[in-house]
């Protein structure tokens, strides 16, 4: 045997060449990986010439016809609390689903008629078997100029058997001037991960 071979086959060389050429696969996938996941989109990242960048208009706190900054449930207008009322008891009970097509922004029902909308199986908005809209919880989260967001707690018939829920409701004005009406453009469950007992 002569000096390379004894070399080669003794066992700190074996760990030096392994680990050598699992450092050259390595390299190899890499380059493989930036060559064909890297993409080939060679569009410009620059803004457009004559592009200014501007900042949405800044919304304001929400306030009564008195002027009073409006903190609490109770403090919404009486148009804003039916259209919310009339949101839960048609589009989110499943009932009456043509009453709902007045109090929903136009971003929710993109995509429907009046008509497909009052007989639709499956609608963008998550069901609940409400039990009773004027039994159900409100909280107001914040109120702009901009929305509202409504943390809305509700419970089904006992019948059901289905556990109570939170849900947070979203309304945007959708108009202008005395013509804006404040309309439902969001609703998602309110979900809070458990907290583990040690």
């Amino acid at each position: 045997m002569n000096a390379v071979q004894s070399l080669i086959s003794s066992p700190r060389a074996s760990r030096a060449l392994f680990w050598l050429g699992a450092l050259v696969l390595a390299a190899g996938v890499v380059v493989v990986v930036v060559k064909f996941v890297g993409g080939s989109d060679e569009t410009s990242a620059k803004p457009d010439k004559g592009f200014t960048p501007t900042l949405p208009a800044k919304s304001q706190p929400l306030r009564t016809a008195e002027g009073d900054k409006i903190t609490k449930y109770s403090q919404l207008d009486s148009e804003v609390k039916s259209n919310i009322k009339t949101f839960l008891a048609s589009a989110v009970a499943r009932q009456h689903l043509g009453d709902s097509w007045a109090v929903i922004a136009p971003s929710m029902k993109n995509g429907y008629t009046y008509k497909q909308w009052s007989h639709a199986k499956a609608l963008p908005v998550i069901p609940y078997p409400i039990d009773n809209v004027n039994h159900a919880t409100y909280s107001l989260e914040y109120a702009t100029t901009k929305e509202i967001l409504v943390e809305v707690g509700l419970s089904a018939p006992p019948k059901r058997h289905i556990r109570p829920a939170t849900f947070r409701l979203g309304l945007i004005p959708v108009g202008k001037g005395a013509e804006a009406r404040w309309l439902v453009n969001y609703w998602m469950p309110r979900w809070t991960p458990p907290i583990p007992i040690n």
